[in-house]
């Protein structure tokens, strides 16, 4: 197993979320994201799958150590009945309503299973398909929440490997919000769900919680004129990106800035412009594009 990174600190780290970014909506995506994850906490198989509201299930993709046959009998026992079965999975026809009157997008990230819970957590059959007979031992998931559907994410381990210690749940807790966020939007770019299942009003999912390891000072210094590329905006508008990047949002940058909030999104809007982007997610992107060029 090669050296883990931390991810506090870790350019290494940051240049492979880079990268991954760069490669959503296509096939490189998932050995990319496979590579993110390993960095942090070895992962051995990853499966993502769609649940939709009228109780179907489609596979997205998984990448795994896992034979590639072995891959696609898994999938394919998992979407034809073992989803109905998956404890992960069970909600009440309540909570299930609440879900589809809403407009929010949920993220849950789903608690581990310790070893002596496994049998009582699944039945047998589940068990040995997915266990017993594959030599996977141990998991953790997440799951993305919409109206329409959900997006079941899991990371697994093989016996090999030993299961999940606390240490390495937590570490891998900390990036699964980003790594779930970007395998909805990979789902959105190669269409394997519908854009206009997602409310307007809803934020773009993709999350900057990530700890980037940058002051507002070494932030600010990337966005001023020694780059050509931010260089191209006013005080303002590097003010704005600035706090953007920082997570603060838009109430919180006309609080901070002392400006009416729409003059908060006029700035963004040009700003955008000029950068030639036209979301937070590649404001974030280009930031990570330039960390290199500055020390």
């Amino acid at each position: 197993m090669t050296e883990n990174f931390s991810i506090t600190g870790s350019e290494d780290w940051l240049l492979r979320l880079n990268r991954t970014i760069c490669k959503l909506g296509r096939a490189a995506f998932e050995d990319s994201l496979f590579d993110l994850v390993n960095a942090v906490v070895q992962v051995d198989h990853c499966a993502v799958f769609i649940n939709n509201n009228d109780g179907t299930t489609a596979h997205l993709f998984t990448k795994s150590k896992l034979d590639e046959d072995i891959c696609r009998t898994l999938a394919h026992a998992y979407t034809e009945r073992f989803h109905a079965r998956d404890p992960n999975l069970v909600m009440p026809e309540r909570q299930k309503q609440e879900r589809q009157n809403s407009g929010d997008i949920k993220m849950t990230l789903l608690p581990h299973i310790p070893a002596s819970e496994y049998d009582s957590a699944y039945d047998e059959s589940y068990k040995a398909q997915f266990f017993t007979d594959t030599g996977l031992i141990d998991k953790v998931s997440s799951l993305l929440q919409t109206r329409q559907y959900t997006i079941y994410c899991s990371f697994y381990r093989l016996k090999g490997s030993g299961r999940f210690k606390r240490g390495e749940f937590e570490e891998l807790s900390r990036i699964l919000p980003i790594l779930t966020n970007l395998i909805f939007k990979h789902s959105l770019l190669v269409g394997r769900v519908e854009k206009q299942n997602v409310p307007d009003s809803v934020p773009d999912p993709i999350v900057t919680r990530l700890p980037l390891s940058r002051s507002g000072e070494a932030m600010s210094g990337l966005l001023d004129s020694r780059n050509k590329v931010f260089a191209r905006l006013t005080a303002r508008e590097r003010q704005v990106c600035l706090r953007i990047l920082q997570g603060y949002t838009s109430e919180a940058i006309s609080l901070d800035l002392k400006v009416a909030i729409s003059t908060i999104h006029t700035y963004r809007k040009r700003a955008y412009a000029k950068l030639g982007i036209s979301s937070q997610n590649e404001l974030f992107s280009l930031y990570l594009e330039y960390i290199p060029l500055t020390g």
